[in-house]
C-alpha cells in the first residue's frame, strides 16, 4: 500500500500503529521491509521524499562544512523513494577477512563481527540485484584474465566486482514495487522523521514523530523501530531527538556522529596510446552470464603489515568521450535507472540513430566475446583509494541554521589526514613497480602521487561512501550500536545503515550493508516471535 502524507488531512493526535516502523525507504529500508513482509510481519516504511527527486525534499540534506568539503554530502544523497539506488552504480564486492580483523600493525578499526556473520546473506543480495552466482575469487577466473606473475601476487591480490544490470539497480522498481503491492507493508511518502521519541526512562522508543512541510505532525507507534535514513541523517536525527535525552537519543557517551569516514581516492596514472587490450585482458571489464566484472588490486595482508597500510584499492576507470556513441548508450541506461528515459531521449533524439550500431556492437561483444566494449578514444585512468580512520571526523548539529522542518542543519567536520595521503603514495609506488614488472601497460604516472617529500597532492576526494557516526561495538562507551545493530540501552531501536561501519575496507560498502539489513530482518523476526510467546504466556496466566 502507498500513502502520500501530502494528500492526507491529519486529525488531532493523528497516529498509526504497526509491528515494525522503518524510517528510510532507500536500499537498507527496502531490503529490510520486504524481508520482514516475507515472513508475515506488518511494517510501516517512512520515506521523507516523494516518488521522484524534488527540490523541497532534497533541500533537507543541505549541510554546513566545518572542514574540507565532503562532496558526497550533497552529491551522493537522494531523498526520494529508492534513495541512492536511483543513482547507484550497482557495484557488489564483499569485504575481505582483514577488514573485520585488521592486522595489528595498521591503524584500522576492528569489527565486533566476522565475515562468517555476513556470508550467509550474500546469495540473497545477489539474487535481489540480479547478478550471476559466479564467484569473485581470482583463481576461478583463469578463463577470463591473464595470471599475475607470482612475485606480483605476493604483493597484490586481484578481486573482481560484480555490477548489477541497470534494470535492477534502482530498488524502487524492484523491491519498492514489491513493497507497495504487499499487504504487509504500508509505504508513506513525504513522511519526514523529526524525532525518535523515547520513553521517560530512556529505555525504549515510544514513537517516531513525523512532520510534513505544512507543519502537520503524525505519530507512528510500533513494537520495534529502525533508522535506515543513511549515514549522515541517522546521526542528525539521533542528535536532534532531545525532548527526553538532552544530548540526543543513544548519545549518553557522546559517540553519535563520531568516527565519520569515507573512502578517498585520486587518479594516479593514465593509460596512454590506443591499445587497451592488455588492460581488458588483465582486469576486465568482462561479462559472464549477463553480469559485468571489473578487477580491483588490493594489498595483501603481508604488504599491509610491512608498509602499515590501511585497506587500499586500485582500479581502472573508463572515460568515454562525451560525443561517443558508447557515452550516449550509458546515458540512456542511466536515465532508465532513474526513470527519466523519455526526457533523455527527447533531449538526445538526433544522436540516437548513430548509436544504434554501437548498441549492436556492445551486445555482440558481451555475448560473443564476453567483453564489455571499450572504444579506442576512451581515456583509461588508474585510481587509488584508501579507507579512513580518524576519531576527529564527525557529524554534528548546527547551532544556528535550521531546515524547513525546523530541525538543526547538519555540520560535516571532515578532512583527509596526512597519513592517508602517505599511504596512497606508498601504495602507488608499489603499483608502479609491479606494473613495470608485468610490462604490458604504457602508463603515464602522476608525479604528485609518488613523491613522499612533495607538499603537492593529487586530486583527492571522497567517493560518496559516507560511513560511521553510529558505529558498532561491544563497548557502549565507544560505540552506538551492538553487534546486532541495536542501539545501546534502547531495547527496540536498531540502525540499518553504513553508519554502523567501524571501518570502510577496500570495497564499496553497499553490498555488506544489504547483507546486514537482511540479517537484521531475521533478528527482528526472532524478537517479535519472542514477544508474542511472552504475551501468550502472560494471557494464559
Amino acid at each position: 500500500m502507498l500513502i502520500d502524507l501530502n494528500s492526507v488531512v491529519p486529525t488531532v493526535g493523528d497516529s498509526r500503529r504497526s509491528t515494525v516502523c522503518i524510517a528510510g525507504a532507500g536500499i537498507a529500508g527496502l531490503v529490510l521491509s520486504t524481508a520482514l513482509a516475507d515472513v508475515g510481519i506488518d511494517t510501516h516504511l517512512l520515506e521523507g521524499g516523494g516518488g521522484s527527486l524534488e527540490d523541497q525534499s532534497q533541500s533537507i540534506y543541505t549541510a554546513e562544512m566545518a572542514g574540507v568539503n565532503h562532496a558526497g554530502t550533497h552529491e551522493g544523497r537522494f531523498r526520494l523513494f529508492g534513495g541512492s539506488s536511483t543513482r547507484w552504480g550497482g557495484q557488489l564486492l564483499p569485504f575481505t577477512d582483514d577488514v573485520f580483523t585488521p592486522p595489528k600493525e595498521v591503524v584500522s578499526a576492528a569489527w565486533p563481527i566476522g565475515p562468517e556473520t555476513v556470508q550467509p546473506y550474500q546469495q540473497h543480495v545477489e539474487r535481489v540485484m540480479g547478478v550471476s552466482a559466479f564467484p569473485q575469487l581470482e583463481e576461478t577466473l583463469d578463463s577470463f584474465v591473464t595470471e599475475l606473475p607470482e612475485q606480483t601476487r605476493s604483493e597484490l591480490r586481484l578481486r573482481f566486482s560484480k555490477w548489477a544490470p541497470f534494470s535492477r539497480r534502482n530498488l524502487a522498481k524492484t523491491l519498492g514495487a514489491k513493497a507497495i503491492r504487499s499487504g504487509r507493508i504500508t509505504v508513506f511518502l513525504h513522511a519526514n522523521l523529526v524525532e525518535c521519541l523515547p520513553s521517560t526512562d530512556g529505555s525504549r522508543i515510544e514513537c517516531f514523530i513525523v512532520r510534513d512541510f505544512r507543519g502537520k505532525q503524525f505519530r507512528f507507534f510500533a513494537q520495534h523501530y529502525v533508522l535506515a535514513t543513511g549515514t549522515i541523517e541517522n546521526s542528525r536525527l539521533l542528535l536532534a531527538s532531545r525532548t527526553i535525552c538532552r544530548n540526543g537519543v543513544g548519545n549518553d557517551f557522546d559517540r553519535v556522529g563520531r568516527c565519520f569516514h569515507d573512502h578517498i581516492e585520486a587518479p594516479v596514472a593514465t593509460l596512454t596510446g590506443e591499445r587497451n587490450e592488455p588492460l581488458t585482458s588483465l582486469m576486465g571489464p568482462f561479462v559472464y552470464k549477463g553480469t559485468t566484472y571489473t578487477g580491483r588490486l588490493e594489498p595483501t595482508v603481508p604488504l599491509r603489515k610491512r608498509l602499515k597500510l590501511p585497506a587500499m584499492m586500485a582500479y581502472f576507470t573508463i572515460e568515454e568521450p562525451e560525443d561517443s556513441p558508447i557515452h550516449l548508450v550509458r546515458g540512456i541506461l542511466r536515465s532508465f535507472q532513474r526513470g527519466e528515459v523519455g526526457s533523455f531521449l527527447l533531449r538526445h533524439c538526433m544522436q540516437v540513430p548513430a548509436a544504434c550500431l554501437e548498441i549492436a556492437q556492445l551486445a555482440y561483444s558481451a555475448r560473443a566475446k564476453n567483453r564489455r566494449r571499450v572504444s579506442r578514444r576512451a581515456r583509461i585512468r588508474l585510481r587509488v583509494g584508501c579507507e579512513q580512520w580518524s576519531p576527529a571526523n564527525r557529524i554534528r548539529l548546527s547551532e544556528t541554521a535550521v531546515d524547513a522542518l525546523g530541525l538543526p542543519r547538519t555540520v560535516i567536520d571532515w578532512k583527509v589526514e596526512p597519513d592517508e595521503v602517505l599511504a596512497m603514495r606508498r601504495y602507488t609506488q608499489v603499483l608502479r613497480r609491479e606494473f613495470n614488472r608485468i610490462g604490458v601497460l604504457p602508463l603515464e604516472w602522476d608525479r604528485r602521487a609518488l613523491d613522499e617529500s612533495s607538499d603537492a597532492v593529487p586530486d583527492i576526494r571522497d567517493t560518496n561512501h559516507p560511513m560511521g557516526g553510529t558505529i558498532m561495538g561491544t563497548d557502549r562507551t565507544r560505540s552506538v550500536v551492538d553487534e546486532n545493530l541495536q542501539v545501546h540501552g534502547l531495547s527496540n531501536l536498531h540502525i540499518a545503515s553504513c553508519s554502523t561501519f567501524p571501518s570502510g575496507g577496500s570495497s564499496n560498502p553497499t553490498f555488506t550493508m544489504m547483507c546486514l539489513a537482511a540479517r537484521l530482518s531475521e533478528r527482528l523476526s526472532g524478537l517479535i516471535i519472542s514477544d508474542e510467546l511472552k504475551g501468550c504466556a502472560n494471557r494464559a496466566c
